[in-house]
């Protein structure tokens, strides 16, 4: 069961890193705009920390409290 929450503690911080990384606003090497990466990479980051989040919330409604 270790691996599982560090898996699920794994994604938890990846899928805030990412919110936070794709909120920041940046310009390309070019001059780009870069903003549909960002938005990119903060729906990807939201999408792992909800998952990540559901599963504790899950884990802990579903647990054997004594």
């Amino acid at each position: 069961m270790t691996y599982v929450w560090t898996a699920v503690g794994a994604m938890l911080v990846v899928g805030l890193g990412l919110i936070v990384w794709g909120s920041q606003s940046d310009r390309g090497p070019s001059g780009q705009d870069l903003q549909a990466l960002r938005s990119r990479q903060m729906q990807v980051g939201a999408v792992l920390a909800g998952l990540a989040l559901a599963v504790l919330v899950v884990a802990y409604l579903t647990a054997d409290w004594p």
